[in-house]
């Protein structure tokens, strides 16, 4: 990966998968056999004995019991866990498992946690440099795995203020872009997400350094997370954390309402 920890997260990788496969031939299965208890296809057996593809927690904890591996398969998840994301992203996507509401602006494309797989895929493949087949893969597998936060159970509370520019980009082409918009108002179907749309056209931005979301923690507390080029920041400070909730509320109240950009995500599917 290009990122800080990206070797090591690879290395990891290869070598979960080289012992996934070592323990599965001592024990006399096949992928086909291995995939039918764990409930996959013989191909994602393979996907993760090649590296291409990772394992959640709970299938490396079955895996493991399942071929007797007696825990140096579960000894890897934490690593697991670290490559799925690049290292900038990592911090939030820890969070994010424990939280218990999200609220976030995005600027450029379709936030992550609303993205289909083939308009991910479109947006890390446009990453430069450019990141290898496998790293889009992985990285592709991780941006899915976080939607779980959606639909988990508690249904957290998850708001998107997205800029308009950033639904009506076409990233992957026309026939991506639609699908995506369709998959956006599929999510907004659900009682715990909702959007709002900051219109192009509105004259006095109060928001234009960047990205940037909120999570709030069962401690409690409230984090923050501002994204820049390639590299990010956990914002802890309680005072930085106060800037960021005000500014959240003052682009909310110039955004559209909820119903006006669910009307508009609708026309903008066609």
């Amino acid at each position: 990966m290009n990122d800080g920890g990206g070797e090591r997260a690879s290395v990891a990788l290869r070598v979960f998968g080289g012992q996934l496969k070592l323990f599965r031939e001592l024990a006399s299965l096949s992928r086909e056999e291995l995939g039918r208890q764990l409930g996959y296809a013989s191909h994602t057996i393979k996907s993760y004995e090649l590296a291409q593809r990772i394992p959640d927690p709970a299938t490396v904890e079955r895996a493991d019991d399942l071929l007797g591996a007696k825990g140096v398969l579960r000894a890897a998840i934490p690593l697991l866990e670290e490559a799925q994301y690049p290292a900038f992203f990592r911090d939030l996507a820890k969070l994010e498992r424990t939280c218990v509401s999200r609220c976030s602006y995005d600027t450029l494309a379709v936030p992550g946690l609303l993205q289909t797989a083939r308009y991910a895929r479109a947006v890390i493949e446009s990453h430069i440099p450019a990141f290898d087949d496998d790293e889009v893969e992985r990285l592709v597998s991780g941006r899915l795995d976080r939607q779980v936060l959606l639909t988990r159970e508690g249904r957290p509370p998850v708001h998107f203020i997205v800029e308009q520019c950033a639904l009506e980009r076409p990233i992957g082409g026309r026939e991506i872009h639609r699908e995506q918009v369709s998959r956006v108002l599929e999510r907004l179907r659900l009682r715990n997400v909702s959007l709002q749309i900051m219109p192009t056209e509105i004259e006095e931005h109060p928001c234009l350094d960047g990205a940037f979301v909120l999570v709030e923690m069962p401690d409690p507390r409230t984090l923050g997370y501002v994204e820049g080029h390639a590299r990010s920041q956990l914002v802890s400070d309680r005072k930085e954390v106060g800037d960021l909730l005000r500014l959240y509320g003052m682009i909310r109240t110039q955004a559209l309402s909820t119903r006006e950009s669910i009307q508009f995500i609708e026309k903008l599917a066609g």
